[in-house]
This record gives structure tokens, C-alpha cells and sequence, in this order.
């Protein structure tokens, strides 16, 4: 086979062409930190690049959604944990009303803090985080309860997403926490309307009616610890779930440094090779390019 100086000029130039080429690739590695640049670097490997970020991207998202929902139920926790306190007051308040040794002065002692415990139920129940009324569900322009005790707010459950296709609710009813149900007391305890029906018996030194609404603030008691405990298996689950999450976004930065970080200590020492074959290479082209038809014929 007969090759040619053209020929040997061309795979020079190829040769150096090539080196070149891996000499740019490794500098952009080097200054940009990261393996593959554009999609065509390769394709298969960016591919799955852009997937792991768009599930990072999802897991950020849903931990916002958590840390918020955390938020709202530890707001909505305290203010049942007063609620919970208030009533356990009133409890101790009836039972001693209640006997009959307590005459009309004492009693209306009492319903001179009953009303204040309930004008302290009410403004538990407009409890607000960050400008939105707790209790109150889709429904924020107002206070969810007004000075007389009515539910003005929605039943509505307001939901977040912890995973794809995966939500929680976050908020509970005022309307069936105190007032149980729409109309009162039509699925639970009317602790309001219990709260009114002391102050009226205690008002009118009526014992016999006070001792009536005992049994109704036990019954209030344990629609708030209801309430409460489910309370407290909704946190443990978002708390469960952002742990998962934050255990997933690991993995996933792992895995993702593995495909596109760069290990600078072989980045410099390939670049290193290249270069050094690169200046052989003009080296060997210099002296190729020398060569004349007199060498041939010497």
C-alpha cells in the first residue's frame, strides 16, 4: 500500500484533531465540575441526570408541603391543648357549683368565669397562623366564630401532598369541634352551646341544671382528646414521611454526584497526558513536514 505525504499529513491532523478535542472536554470538565455538559455529551447518562433531579425537585417540594403542614398542626395542637385547659376548668367549676352548699352568690361567682372561659373558647377557635383562621377551612375573610358562638366557617378538608398522590389533612372543623356539627350538637358535643346552658342555670341559681351539663363536659372533654389524638397520629405521619424523603434526597445527591461530579485529581492528570501528547504529536508533525523528495532519493 502506497501512503502518501498528503496521507500522512491528513492522519497527523486528525490525530491532533482527536487529542485536541478530549484536551477541550477535560478543561470544561475541570472548570465546570461536572461530567456531562449538554445532553449530547451522553445522551443515555443525561437522561437520567434530569430524571434524579426532577424527583429532588419533587422531594423539595413535598418538604415544603410537610414543614407547613407541621406548622398549621403544631398551631392547631396548642390551641386545643388550651381548649383541653378550659374545659378541665369548667369541669372543676360546675362540680363545685354543682353541690349544695353553694348558694346564688357563689354561683354567680362562677358564671361570671364560666362566661370568660367560653368568651376564651371562642377566641381559641378563631386561632390564626399566618393570617389563616385554623378552624375556619376555606373560609378566611372572618373569624370562623363570632361573639355569639355561631360557626361561620367551612366544614371543608384542607389537604397536602407528602408524595405523588399521597395527601394529608391538616385542619380541623371549629363548627364540629365546638359546636358538634351543623346544626350544634348534630354529630358531637355543643361545647358552646354547653358553656350557655351553664351560665343560664347558674344565672338562675338553678343546681339541678347545673349538675345537668356535668356529664356534657365530660363528653366535650373527650371530643377534644379525640380530636387531639388523631392530631397526633396526622404529625407522626408527615414526620415519618419527611424523614423518608430527606433519606430519598440523599440517595438521590449521592447517585447524582456519582453520574456528573468530576474526580479533579484524574481530570488534571488526563489533561496532563493529553497535553503532553499533544506537543509529541506537533513534535512528530514538525519533523514529518521536513521530509522532502531529495530524503528519499538519498
Amino acid at each position: 500500500m502506497r501512503v502518501t505525504q498528503n496521507t500522512t499529513a491528513n492522519l497527523v491532523l486528525n490525530s491532533l484533531q482527536t487529542i485536541r478535542r478530549r484536551m477541550e472536554e477535560l478543561e470544561q470538565q475541570a472548570s465546570t465540575g461536572v461530567k456531562i455538559s449538554a445532553p449530547g455529551d451522553d445522551p443515555v447518562t443525561a437522561q437520567q441526570i434530569l430524571h434524579m433531579k426532577s424527583l429532588m425537585a419533587a422531594g423539595d417540594q413535598y418538604s415544603r408541603n410537610i414543614s407547613n403542614g407541621i406548622s398549621w398542626l403544631s398551631m392547631t395542637e396548642a390551641a386545643m391543648d388550651e381548649m383541653g385547659n378550659v374545659l378541665t376548668r369548667a369541669k372543676e367549676l360546675t362540680v363545685q357549683m354543682a353541690n349544695a352548699t353553694s348558694d346564688a352568690k357563689a354561683r354567680e361567682s362562677g358564671m361570671n368565669e364560666i362566661i370568660q372561659l367560653r368568651n376564651q373558647l371562642i377566641q381559641l377557635g378563631n386561632t390564626q397562623l399566618n393570617g389563616r383562621y385554623v378552624f375556619g377551612g376555606f373560609k378566611n375573610d372572618t373569624p370562623p366564630f363570632d361573639a355569639a358562638g355561631a360557626f361561620n366557617g367551612t366544614d371543608d378538608s384542607i389537604t397536602i401532598e407528602i408524595d405523588r398522590g399521597a395527601f394529608v389533612p391538616i385542619n380541623y372543623s371549629g363548627g364540629n369541634l365546638l359546636r358538634g356539627g351543623t346544626p350544634p350538637g348534630s354529630t358531637g358535643t355543643d361545647i358552646i352551646g354547653t358553656f350557655d346552658n351553664l351560665i343560664a342555670a347558674l344565672s338562675a341559681n338553678d343546681q339541678a341544671g347545673v349538675q345537668a351539663e356535668l356529664p356534657n363536659l365530660e363528653s366535650a372533654l373527650s371530643q377534644v382528646l379525640s380530636n387531639r389524638t388523631d392530631l397526633g397520629a396526622r404529625m407522626n405521619r408527615l414526620e415519618s414521611q419527611k424523614n423518608v424523603i430527606e433519606e430519598m434526597k440523599f440517595s438521590l445527591t449521592k447517585v447524582l454526584s456519582d453520574k456528573q461530579d468530576v474526580d479533579f485529581m484524574q481530570v488534571i492528570s488526563d489533561l496532563t497526558k493529553q497535553q503532553t501528547a499533544f506537543e509529541a504529536a506537533i513534535a512528530a508533525s514538525g519533523k514529518i513536514s521536513q521530509v522532502s523528495l531529495l530524503d528519499y532519493l538519498s
